[in-house]
């Protein structure tokens, strides 16, 4: 039941911001998914060969003229009685045009608000002024829209625009030194790096508070563990969040503090004498040696278990507890139960061929009793790499087309061209 509400609220929410229309974020930039994509289409406005029609008429302007025109078609705009800012803005965040000549011109149509605009960039309002912009709207594209003819007014438009901006003569006033795409060639949009600090700090701020909430909730789950196993699953997570903190510029710092101020508490928290219940005393690395094995000790040096010695004072009752490290390449010994069992030779017994898995023995021996162990083990067989043909001539890579991203090349506009409604 609480599943079927669920559907049902966001069936509704999808449904009503569809209704309220397309905000400037929620317009899909097609050019940067892929280069040679120039017309935004996402509620289908438009025909699917008419987009394809567009993004071939396009692709022929950017290429001649390095002018940048898109085309914009929605179902309708949030705020549809400002349709001339709404314009200005999409212009604005989308960086339409090259910086150094402006060149840009956006085409956008809000189907059922009955609006439409064509904004152009500060560089090319000579060869498109606005009054050609307001004759285009009122004798290109209006007249088809009032009969439903929203491909071919789209069309119109944009060759009437296309024709302009691929006109021998404002070549000169038109043309930018900046190549298509360039933004792109660089690995994608040109980089900001102060959205990508700002991005990046948030990040930051959110791993930090995440950890610490993490930390918190592990503390809590740990209270009613054995001390080595509350110990182990801290420490579990201490490396990875360390290297979090340092990776993140140390916000994540209090949870890695919280973690080591409990990994220490566990270990240091009062402890009962099970004899005689009275408190017991933590001895120091240097005293406790006296109270371990030979073997302990030696695990201890290799770093493979670290003990602590407890001792009651009152009856002289011994407690040692281990913490092992699970970093260490030591393993437990089979013969004398010390873990200082490591690795001391590999040999190869049988090779391995493309036809056949070989065999290979390690060789295991204990740092304490010296007891040796081997263990076979199987080596996979050898896998051919793959034979990869090249075919000879061709496009190959980069170049306009494929699915390689595109970008804008930083245009701006004064909110230059003509708007109306239909």
């Amino acid at each position: 039941m609480n599943r079927l509400l669920t559907i049902i609220l966001s069936a509704v929410m999808a449904v009503a911001a569809y209704a309220a229309g397309r905000s400037v974020d929620d317009i899909p930039n097609v050019h940067v998914a892929d280069r040679t994509r120039y017309v935004s289409n996402p509620d289908g406005v438009l025909s699917d060969a008419t987009v394809a029609r567009l993004d071939t008429m396009l692709a022929r302007v950017w290429a001649s003229s390095s002018a940048e025109v898109v085309v914009v078609a929605v179902a309708d705009i949030d705020r549809p009685d400002d349709i001339d800012g709404f314009a200005t803005d999409l212009f604005e965040k989308w960086g339409i045009g090259k910086s150094d000549r402006d060149n840009g011109v956006l085409i956008l149509m809000a189907r059922d608000s009955r609006k439409a605009v064509i904004r152009t960039g500060r560089g090319i309002e000579g060869p498109l002024p606005d009054i050609v912009a307001g004759r285009i709207l009122r004798n290109d594209m209006f007249p088809r829209f009032r009969e439903g003819d929203y491909d071919g007014g789209i069309t119109a438009a944009t060759e009437r625009v296309a024709r302009i901006a691929t006109d021998p003569r404002y070549a000169e006033e038109i043309k930018s030194a900046i190549a298509n795409d360039a933004g792109a060639q660089r690995g994608g949009e040109a980089f900001n790096g102060d959205e990508f600090f700002s991005w990046f700090l948030r990040m930051a701020i959110f791993v930090g508070i995440a950890a610490f909430i993490v930390v918190a909730a592990m503390v809590i789950a740990n209270r009613r563990k054995e001390p080595q196993q509350a110990w182990r699953t801290l420490n579990d997570v201490k490396a990875p969040l360390l290297f979090c903190t340092f990776l993140f510029m140390g916000i994540p710092l209090a949870a890695y503090l919280l973690l080591v101020w409990q990994m220490h508490r566990i270990r240091t928290r009062k402890r009962l004498c099970p004899n005689c219940n009275s408190r017991m005393k933590r001895l120091n690395e240097e005293s406790d040696n006296a109270y371990l094995t030979p073997a302990q000790d030696a695990e201890e040096r290799l770093n493979s278990i670290d003990y602590d010695v407890w001792l009651c004072p009152t009856c002289g009752e011994t407690d040692i507890i281990p913490f092992v490290n699970k970093k260490s390449s030591y393993t437990v010994c089979e013969n004398c139960g010390a873990r200082l069992a490591t690795l001391t030779a590999n040999r190869t017994l049988i090779k391995p061929t493309t036809a056949r898995a070989g065999q290979g023995v390690r060789t295991y021996t204990c740092m304490s009793c010296r007891h040796t162990k081997d263990v076979v083990y199987q080596i996979p067989k050898l896998v051919t790499p793959p034979v990869v043909i090249v075919p000879g001539g061709g496009r190959g890579f980069g170049g306009g087309g494929g699915f390689s991203g595109g970008s804008f090349g930083g245009g701006s506009t004064m909110g230059g061209g003509a708007s109306g409604g239909w």
